[in-house]
């Protein structure tokens, strides 16, 4: 019996490693790619900050990188796990120093890093959103935001028809435009002008495949939906649901009101954790940027992504 059990499931370990957060996930993942956390552990690293604009990881921000992995893995250990799938995204493939980083996470935490570019990270993200079993037969748009890029993707729960990785990250964003407080039409404008520029591809192929709704994975539409639940004074907890279905209307709301607000305002709200106070600034106006150009009217949040993603390849 024993050996049926382990034939049927498989104990995996991954590492995300992102611009803001550093994500471990240690969990079983059964032949019918259902997924059951053994343990898990997120660090507000900042590995973008004061570099993601520069080309670089800035001393502070590689060192707190470091002693994460080296925190991640204690935790590895703790349970038995010598081999874990780690990847890196746009913090690290973007800077000049990421192969000393990489060089150095291995000979003091004995954790091998791959690099991944933005098209396989996309893949990831989709493969996540499949398994949290929130796809369907119809088309959707699934859109990433990240601290350095963000990852759209056009699909159903059968195919990928296309996807794509952009330089539009919330941290990449803010060091950009994030000058005032709170942030005037004039810079939003200037924003929209930048996401005109560089989004033009997206709206094209959405015209072209007819998405008719939008999934948001990733921390930020987590915060969202946790902003959302505060005020209806009910509880999001991503550790027991996969999604949830925002009403369209206090969905824009939300977007409206964090677009309006300062700082200290934004740092006030229940439900909205430091790391977040400022990168969900630029996270609402690409948010409503993207709907309003599209005119998607259905709006999503998947609490699985790139990390349960990486558990449902084959390592």
């Amino acid at each position: 019996m024993d050996f049926l059990i382990k034939k049927m499931s498989t104990i995996k370990a991954v590492i995300d490693i992102g611009t803001n957060t550093f994500h471990l996930l240690i969990a079983e993942v059964s032949d019918q790619k259902k997924i059951s956390v053994i343990h898990k552990n997120t660090i507000a690293v900042k590995l973008g900050e004061g570099g993601v604009n520069k080309g670089f990881i800035a001393d502070a921000a590689y060192q707190r990188g470091i002693a994460a992995l080296i925190q991640f893995r204690k935790e590895l250990d703790a349970h038995h796990i010598q081999f874990v799938k780690a990847t890196a995204t746009a913090a690290v493939r973007d800077a000049t120093n990421g192969k000393a980083f990489i060089a150095e996470v291995l000979a003091k935490a004995d954790i091998k890093i791959e690099i991944i570019d933005g098209q396989k990270e996309a893949e990831y993200i989709y493969l996540g959103a499949k398994a949290a079993g929130v796809l369907s037969a119809e088309t959707t748009l699934i859109m990433d935001i990240g601290g350095g890029s963000t990852e759209f993707i056009i699909c159903n729960e059968n195919a990928v028809f296309w996807k794509k990785s952009y330089r539009l990250g919330a941290a990449r964003l803010l060091a950009d435009f994030y000058q005032e407080d709170p942030i005037s039409p004039k810079t939003i404008h200037q924003i929209y002008e930048h996401f005109e520029a560089q989004l033009v591809d997206l709206f094209e192929q959405l015209h072209q495949h007819k998405a008719l709704s939008l999934i948001g994975t990733a921390g930020s539409f987590d915060t969202f939906a946790e902003l959302i639940a505060v005020k209806n004074d009910a509880v999001f907890d991503t550790n027991k649901t996969n999604h949830f279905d925002f009403n369209f209307d206090a969905f824009n709301n939300l977007l409206a009101e964090l677009i309006a607000s300062t700082h200290q305002e934004r740092k006030e709200m229940k439900g909205l954790i430091p790391l977040r106070v400022d990168m969900i600034l630029m996270a609402s106006i690409l948010t409503k940027y993207v709907l309003e150009k599209s005119n998607l009217k259905q709006v999503i949040t998947c609490t699985f992504s790139l990390k349960e993603g990486l558990l449902m390849s084959d390592f």
